[in-house]
This record gives structure tokens, sequence and C-alpha cells, in this order.
């Protein structure tokens, strides 16, 4: 007689660490995005990256929420970094118009 290997699955919880951290990383990439954008969306991808990773495991509640704050940390990340830009070219463009008419009106002071 022949004994017949059974290999019995075991239910092994899914682990829950990458969806965790990746809502955590998220959750201050968020709340630090209005003091230095760049670091906030560093944080974002790194979330996002552990969500993703946590659903290749196994679909978590904190994963979802993980997920749908790193894409919109990033978002706003990515407006803010394109708003700063335009206002910095207005700016500069501004200041290089305004130092001409500075420099007629400071002649004709001195005049």
């Amino acid at each position: 007689m022949k004994k017949e290997n059974k290999i019995k699955k075991q239910n092994i919880p899914v682990s829950k660490g990458f969806g965790i951290a990746g809502f955590i990383l998220s959750l201050i990439a968020l709340l630090s995005l209005f003091v230095v954008s760049y670091v906030g969306i560093v944080l974002a991808i790194l979330g996002l990256i552990f969500c993703i990773m946590q659903f290749k495991r196994g679909k978590t509640g904190l994963a979802i929420a993980g997920l749908v704050l790193s894409i919109i940390t990033l978002s706003i990340g990515i407006i803010m970094i394109v708003a700063i830009v335009i206002i910095w070219q207005a700016v500069k463009n501004t200041i290089e118009s305004g130092a001409g008419e500075i420099g007629q009106v400071a002649g004709n002071l001195g005049a």
C-alpha cells in the first residue's frame, strides 16, 4: 500500500503590516504636504507602494484607505508644485519688467 501525501491547507491570516505602514505614511504625507511639499510627495509615493504590496497579499481596509490617501496627496502635491512654479515665473517676470521702471524713477529723482 502506498501512502498518499496529503497537504493540508492552513488558514494563515493575512499580515496587515504593509497596509498599516502604507496608511500611516499616507496620513503623514497628507499632513506634511502643506509644510514641505516635496517630503509629502515622497511619503505619499512610499505609502502607495506599501499599499500596493498589501493588495498583493490580501486586501485590508487600511490598505484601501492608504491607497486613497496616497492618490489624493499625490494629486494635491502635484497641483501645488505646478502652482508654485507658475507663481514663481509670474513674480520673476514682474520683477524683471519692473526693474527698468524703478531705475527710470530713481534717475528722474536724482536729476
